[in-house]
């Protein structure tokens, strides 16, 4: 059975239960054994210009204490080694000379991520080289069918097809990057809203005092 590599893209900045949630909610609806999160150097897509991601080492670091003890749960460098604009494309192009021809690849995304699919780079050839699953959780998920149809107008039928085959419902977890980094800035507890580890990491480095 050819090996099955499965990505969860991100700024992760910070990562959060809800990342974590979504996660597994993935690998136990397909019955994925490993999940590899993968932060970005700098997310092409992300729609919030005032706000700088904090560097790249703390964010990585900070993934990696969300996922320790975890055997479904991994951390790749690849987009930060690359550096410069974080394109899927690219990735892809990075893991199929990492894990050779034969490895099945999976990207997940966020339902909001999927109206926003046709402006990505190569975004037809990203389509056809690995499998797109959208983890959808309430309110998105009401609007995946609107989106889906409106995706008929860039990518062919058997594409949006597979699309629509591998969207995901996820638990709702009402909790944001954004939302805790302004909690932070505003000196409010963020405990639930992350592991411990994650908020032992951001108080020592004093990350996030100045958000929101």
């Amino acid at each position: 059975m050819a090996e099955q590599i499965v990505i969860f893209g991100g700024t992760f900045d910070p990562i959060h239960h809800g990342h974590l949630i979504t996660a597994r909610a993935v690998a136990e609806h397909f019955e994925f054994e490993k999940i590899i999160f993968m932060p970005a150097m700098l997310g092409p897509h992300k729609g919030d210009a005032r706000h700088k991601s904090v560097p790249a080492d703390d964010r990585i670091e900070m993934v990696r204490l969300a996922d320790a003890g975890s055997e479904m749960f991994d951390v790749r460098d690849v987009e930060l080694q690359r550096g410069g604009p974080s394109y899927t494309f690219d990735t892809l192009m990075s893991l199929r000379s990492l894990y050779g021809a034969d490895a099945q690849l999976h990207w997940i995304i966020g339902a909001d991520m999927l109206e926003d699919l046709p402006t990505w780079h190569r975004a037809g050839e990203v389509i056809e080289i690995a499998r797109i699953i959208t983890a959808a959780r309430p309110p998105y998920s009401q609007r995946v069918p609107d989106v889906l149809a409106g995706l008929r107008e860039h990518f062919s039928a058997e594409q949006v097809s597979c699309l629509s085959d591998d969207v995901v419902s996820t638990p709702l977890i009402d909790i944001s990057s954004t939302q805790i980094r302004r909690r932070l800035g505003q000196a409010k507890t963020v405990k639930y809203l992350t592991p411990d580890a994650v908020i032992d990491y951001i108080r020592k480095r004093g990350l996030y005092e100045t958000a929101g």
